[in-house]
């Protein structure tokens, strides 16, 4: 296949949470953003256009702090902002603004057990890696689809990045687990609609925060 079959994609995570929720599970509820994070989201949108070429579509989750970016990227480039709940954060179930502190307090043992096996040792009432993969590259190949050729820019959460870096770099689970991209991190890549694609660049990445033992 030639070049122009292959979807210029960017994908965006949303900005730095206010830190009451920066070391908690999260996962898909409404968190606001700090101050930092709302000034810095409009300022990235136009950093992405600065860099990179305008975008054709853009795609993101509905929860505020992907639309921070996603709104003004879409008003400078004279679009609409396509909302797709596929692209929604790793549901955490009973976990959800739990700390790493109070969960191991609770049941001891449970970040390590997860992190060795997210399948199976996630929140018992959350989301399993495998659904929530399916649910993603499912959201993920659908907007590949709708741009067909043109460039996308794909604005949603870290775990949703984590396992679309997973599917082109094939790494196992726990691999990406150690390597989360930042707040406002960008990732690059070249997509088809068939699941086929691979990575141009990407920032450095780390474990999770919330899998991070803070203390307190």
């Amino acid at each position: 296949m030639s070049d122009t079959d292959w979807t210029h994609v960017l994908l965006v995570r949303h900005g730095e949470v206010e830190e009451q929720h920066r070391h908690t599970f999260y996962g898909g509820a409404e968190v606001p953003l700090s101050e930092a994070g709302e000034i810095a989201s409009p300022l990235l949108a136009a950093k992405l256009v600065e860099r990179y070429d305008p975008p054709d579509h853009i795609w993101c989750s509905p929860l505020s702090r992907t639309l921070a970016v996603a709104e003004p990227l879409a008003a400078i480039a004279g679009l609409e902002v396509q909302v797709d709940p596929g692209l929604l954060e790793l549901d955490r179930g009973s976990w959800t603004h739990m700390t790493h502190a109070a969960l191991e307090q609770r049941s001891p043992g449970a970040i390590a057990a997860y992190l060795a096996d997210p399948e199976h040792k996630n929140a018992p009432d959350g989301e399993k890696e495998s659904v929530f993969t399916e649910r993603v590259f499912a959201a993920f190949d659908k907007a590949v689809s709708a741009a067909n050729g043109e460039n996308l820019v794909v604005v949603t959460h870290g775990h949703v990045i984590r396992v679309l870096m997973r599917r082109y770099l094939d790494w196992d689970v726990p691999t990406s687990l150690e390597n989360f991209i930042p707040y406002h991190g960008v990732v690059e890549l070249r997509a088809r609609p068939d699941g086929s694609g691979e990575i141009v660049d990407h920032p450095e990445g780390g474990k999770p925060l919330a899998l991070q033992f803070v203390g307190g």
